[in-house]
């Protein structure tokens, strides 16, 4: 049962996450209580795009049964999350700290 309650929570987290990186790249406007922090906000927007993408891959993890894919599926989850998470801190301006 706890698994399954923390899918769904994650899978909430994971779109209202992606629906900002989504927001940030169509529209060019991060988030207003992100707004001061954020210098490039498309470049933002794919980086969270990559991050959740990575998140959902370490979640699908759990389902694999096979060692070989279980470690491709990990391998290509850690990939894209850090990737992401490299990209949303190139697009944040330097110097600054959330408040």
């Amino acid at each position: 049962m706890f698994h399954v309650v923390s899918l769904i929570a994650v899978g909430v987290a994971l779109v209202l996450y992606a629906g900002a990186g989504v927001l940030a790249i169509t529209a060019g406007r991060a988030l207003p209580w992100l707004e001061g922090q954020i210098v490039r906000p498309r470049l933002w927007g794919s980086g969270a795009l990559l991050s959740c993408a990575g998140v959902a891959l370490f979640r699908y993890g759990d389902t694999v049964r096979d060692l070989t894919l279980l470690d491709v599926v990990f391998g290509a989850g850690m990939v894209l999350f850090l990737t992401g998470a490299v990209m949303q801190f190139c697009g944040r301006r330097p110097g600054r700290t959330p408040v």
